[in-house]
């Protein structure tokens, strides 16, 4: 008996920069959800500050979008045209692509906002950066499992 045919789909250039977009905007979100949440947790009378907090997180999201946005995209481009070239299906290559392009990021995060990082001075390059690795290395997992599964698991 002959096996039912699965539907191949076929990854435009398109659904490369729809997958980047949003994959950018779901974790500048879930970023932004995180760092309210904190903050408005460390309030000592959450209720009154609510409209500040709720000012805060717009601005965090559009700079959080804006931030990762301009510095995922060198990186993320490379690794499309890694992944169309080579056909790469596995998920385990995105998740250690995004690691791979988020942790060059670190410093450049750091010098745009540096009162909001409390980094050691005096040491080495990555003994001052390695706190912020686990960070950037699971927002990267994050956008190489998105990019799996809205593009790279239909590459043929």
């Amino acid at each position: 008996m002959p096996q039912p045919s699965r539907s191949l789909r076929t990854v435009q250039p398109s659904d490369w920069v729809a997958t980047y977009f949003i994959s950018v905007a779901t974790l500048a979100v879930a970023l932004t959800l995180l760092v309210s949440l904190l903050v408005q947790l460390g309030s000592r009378d959450p209720w009154s500050s609510l409209p500040n907090a709720l000012i805060f997180s717009v601005v965090v999201l559009l700079v959080s979008v804006v931030v990762i946005g301009a510095v995922a995209a060198l990186p993320c481009l490379l690794f499309f045209w890694l992944a169309q070239r080579y056909t790469w299906r596995h998920l385990w290559i995105y998740l250690l692509g995004g690691v791979l392009a988020a942790l060059p990021a670190i410093p450049l995060v750091v010098s745009l906002s540096p009162g909001f990082f409390n980094l050691p001075y005096g040491i080495n390059i990555l003994g001052r950066y390695s706190p912020l690795a686990p960070l950037f290395g699971g927002c990267g997992a994050f956008l190489g499992a998105m990019f799996w599964w809205l593009s790279g698991r239909h590459l043929r």
